[in-house]
């Protein structure tokens, strides 16, 4: 095979730094200590092809890894990763098919329902996308996080919902994502109370090692943060969300900090709301004027404007 993962001729063997070792209690009702060697085997290079945003497009909100089971143990349609787009799903389809080919009744690696599910697995198109897809890449725009920090009031919902650990900030100070780590994932947005999060498109071009190698980094921080918040909900005396664990990006980021009291916070609240309502009405107004709307969009104006 052409990809990164070739099948050896061979029955695949489970190695010793194996990505399924050691893994956070997260995936234990996956029972993949119960499986057999082969199974594990392609479970862990399926993993490997993912791109590790542990966004949930693929309808696994855990992550990367149920997936990658689901696929070998149930099987599940092998298209379903959105951000790693056809690459991906002809990547993964292909060592699904070599691996189905290797099966023997020793081993027992698929049931009848995995072979007749994934049979045509070769021949299916990636799930769309959103964004347009890159030329060069073959796959969908890749996008990053972007706080708009003069909205921003710190009442860090977004942190925890940060699958690596890409934001740092602290209560009623602004925050800030780390772009180098950011996956794009489209996680933080929906928990932002004034909606200060944009996503922004980046533009570049990675090698199969450079992009394997980002792929491991972004899994290990991905298990840490379910490590840590496993321990945390364990912890007794600790009854707070997970802050971050790049504490020593908070220095750096606290002197640009704002403090906010209860009415600035309430005030950037209503502001925020007002400027949402405000560029909704605009865009609409574009398209087709309409008398209603437009004093509507001047009265949400002027409010703003007693605002500020």
């Amino acid at each position: 095979m052409n990809g990164l993962y070739p099948m050896q001729s061979q029955p695949m063997q489970l190695q010793s730094d194996s990505r399924l070792q050691k893994i956070p209690i997260l995936f234990d009702e996956l029972g993949l200590n119960a499986l057999p060697d082969a199974q594990q085997a392609l479970i862990s290079q399926i993993d490997a092809c993912l791109p590790q945003t542990q966004c949930g497009l693929c309808e696994h909100p855990e992550g990367c890894l149920p997936y990658a089971h689901s696929i070998v143990v149930k099987g599940e349609a092998t298209n379903k990763c959105v951000p790693g787009g056809q690459p991906v799903t002809d990547k993964i389809s292909d060592l699904v098919s070599q691996a189905i080919s290797q099966a023997n009744s020793q081993i027992n690696l698929y049931s009848l329902q995995v072979k007749q599910s994934n049979k045509q697995s070769n021949k299916l198109s990636a799930v769309a996308s959103k964004w347009d897809i890159n030329p060069t890449t073959k796959r969908p725009q890749e996008v990053r996080a972007v706080i708009r920090e003069a909205d921003c009031i710190g009442c860090t919902k977004c942190i925890p919902a940060c699958p690596v650990d890409a934001i740092i900030g602290t209560g009623k100070h602004m925050h800030t994502i780390i772009t180098d780590l950011c996956t794009g994932c489209e996680l933080c947005l929906s928990p932002c109370p004034v909606d200060c999060i944009d996503l922004e498109p980046i533009q570049r071009v990675l090698s199969d090692t450079e992009r394997q190698q980002e792929q491991d980094h972004l899994r290990k921080r991905y298990y840490t943060h379910l490590n840590r918040v496993t321990m945390q909900m364990q912890d007794k005396r600790n009854a707070k969300p997970v802050v971050s664990v790049v504490q020593s990006k908070l220095t750096s980021t606290a002197n640009a900090s704002l403090d906010i009291d209860e009415s600035q916070a309430k005030n950037a609240i209503a502001s925020a709301k007002l400027r949402t309502k405000i560029k909704k009405l605009e865009k609409q107004l574009a398209v087709r004027d309409n008398e209603k709307k437009r004093l509507e969009l001047e009265t949400l104006k002027s409010e703003l404007q007693t605002l500020a």
